[in-house]
């Protein structure tokens, strides 16, 4: 190699060296974000899932529900029956009134089988079809035990469990 073919390569290797810089005048450092200290909550989203083959294998995934008093929360249930004639929802109510709320639902298909009226009933979702997920917010109670339900008809002797509020 000649003398002037090692010069350019030494220059050229000076010139592409361990240059940080973009080029720009007034470049500032990149910052990294700030780290959280603490627990970052992303969603207040409850998710349940209604279940079973046949009437008498139907149920929800949960048999207790626990959730923080007075706080808006948004429910999501979704229906994973297989038998197309099973669609659910899910009533949270006063604890002891499953068998009052089903009964007083049965004349109220038009509002997914709840009487709106029915002053033991806290929340309650429409009703998911086969396959689909329904969403509802609301504001849970006061701390205590409650129960949830579904009350589709005949479902709310098998479908329900303990809701508490903390």
């Amino acid at each position: 190699m000649n003398k002037l073919s090692l010069l350019i390569i030494v220059f050229f290797a000076i010139g592409c060296g361990n240059n940080t810089k973009s080029g720009f005048e007034n470049e500032e450092p990149i910052s990294s974000a700030p780290i959280a200290k603490s627990k970052i909550i992303t969603t207040d989203t409850l998710y349940i899932v209604a279940m079973g083959e046949n009437m008498s294998k139907m149920k929800f995934n949960k048999k207790v529900i626990r959730v923080p008093s007075e706080k808006n929360i948004t429910v999501a249930l979704t229906n994973e029956s297989t038998d197309a004639t099973m669609p659910h929802n899910i009533v949270f109510i006063q604890k002891g009134y499953a068998n009052d709320v089903g009964q007083g639902g049965l004349s109220h298909k038009d509002n997914a089988y709840v009487n709106p009226n029915d002053e033991n009933v806290i929340a309650h979702s429409g009703l998911a079809q086969i396959g689909e997920t329904t969403y509802f917010s609301f504001k849970t109670p006061k701390p205590g035990n409650y129960e949830f339900i579904c009350s589709y008809p005949g479902h709310w002797g098998l479908m329900k469990g303990e809701f508490i509020t903390e």
